[in-house]
């Protein structure tokens, strides 16, 4: 077993149940990256037993395998050949993820016939260009992501989901005087550029303002910025940075003031699957089995303390790097994100509310995103999740 850190080129885990290989995605510019490692697997055929010649009686009896207790090489079957796939993430490993991770360890892909190849993404992954080229097969993405790569002609759709709210909010210092969406009028705002930026220019544009108005700026993936005073705003996720603020000694409503879209009646999706229509209508059966897989996992992960350790212990045995205490946060606020709105009201983890993604359909054409509505409909599908057993996605916590 190799590994490095997240923060490094490779990390290549083979599990007994399972198999991750995953890649930092840097430097990607193209669509024609390939980060897939062919991974292949032998297979033996049981062997079959000759006929004895004819021999007295007792002789055969002593010689000869009972029926009752067959040989081992007669009852061995040849190993069922498992379908290959490369899953990119949605950022570098991290306790975002440990569901996925869980999904690996605890054999839920090969259980539907499944070999994942974990692929991390990073600042310079493009989740529809590596779908489009096939370098990767799956991706977690969220609903902006998804209409913005079918408005440039790559038919991506959202087949399952996994966070019912994005988990994105403002961070700003109570010195800036800003209490409010509507107070950020001139200000430095910092960014995720891609996606990131559509909750809140859309709750910016709910609060009267244009998004011209703010100075919305490219935000590297960490919180330097804030705390070198260079935005008078920093983005921030609820499992990650936020965290990492506090950890720094500041306090919410002393020194930091959160802004949230659902502030302003803005509840947007977050993490959720996706892959390409053609998958969709060719190979319904492999899309059913990552959802399955997908939520199993999360739900494996979520429903008790001691696995939620567990599920970031994973992420932690793929990049050493990280901080354990860190990623049971991630995990502790992923399973609070993924169990909201309509997963709450259905006491099910994995919907794909229409509404809601209507909704981040609308901050993503008012943050100037997309240029004409989104066709949603075309966008998602509930057919997977519906097919998803019970068990796997009832919620628990």
């Amino acid at each position: 077993m190799t590994t490095q850190s997240s923060k490094g080129a490779k990390v290549s885990l083979s599990r007994n149940r399972g198999l991750i290989k995953s890649t930092l995605v840097a430097g990607l510019i193209t669509s024609t990256m390939v980060l897939m490692t062919a991974c292949s697997s032998g297979s033996s055929d049981a062997a079959g037993s000759a006929a004895s010649p004819a021999a007295p009686a007792a002789e055969a009896t002593a010689a000869a395998p009972s029926a009752a207790a067959p040989s081992a090489a007669a009852s061995e079957a040849p190993p069922a050949e498992l379908t290959k796939v490369a899953y990119l993430m949605p950022w570098v490993i991290q306790g975002e993820e440990a569901g996925q991770f869980a999904a690996v360890e605890q054999g839920f892909f090969n259980d539907e016939g499944i070999e994942v190849e974990i692929v991390p993404g990073g600042p310079d992954a493009r989740a529809g260009a590596l779908l489009a080229s096939g370098s990767v097969q799956f991706a977690v993405m969220n609903p902006a992501g998804i209409y913005t790569n079918r408005a440039e002609g790559i038919p991506v759709v959202g087949v399952g989901g996994i966070n019912q709210v994005d988990g994105l909010l403002v961070m700003c210092k109570t010195s800036t005087g800003i209490k409010s969406f509507g107070d950020l009028k001139g200000k430095k705002v910092g960014v995720w550029l891609g996606g990131g930026e559509a909750g809140f220019q859309a709750a910016a544009v709910t609060e009267g303002l244009a998004v011209a108005d703010v100075e919305w700026l490219p935000q590297k993936f960490s919180m330097e910025e804030f705390f070198n005073d260079a935005f008078d705003c920093a983005s921030a996720t609820e499992w990650n940075e936020k965290h990492i603020v506090y950890k720094e000694g500041y306090k919410a409503g002393v020194d930091v003031v959160e802004l949230r879209p659902a502030d302003v009646g803005l509840f947007l999706p977050g993490d959720s699957m996706a892959t390409l229509e053609s998958t969709v209508a060719d190979q319904p059966e492999l899309v059913q089995g990552m959802v399955n897989a997908t939520l199993r996992g999360w739900q494996w992960v979520c429903s008790s303390p001691e696995n939620r350790k567990t599920g970031a212990q994973y992420t932690v045995d793929a990049a050493p790097d990280l901080d354990l205490d860190l990623q049971v946060i991630q995990v502790e606020e992923m399973c609070s994100l993924m169990a909201q709105g309509p997963a709450k009201a259905e006491g099910a983890i994995g919907a794909v509310a229409v509404d809601s993604w209507k909704q981040s359909a609308d901050a993503t054409l008012a943050a100037g995103q997309l240029t004409e509505p989104a066709d949603v409909p075309s966008a998602l599908t509930t057919q997977f999740v519906d097919a998803v057993p019970a068990e796997y996605r009832k919620i628990t916590w």
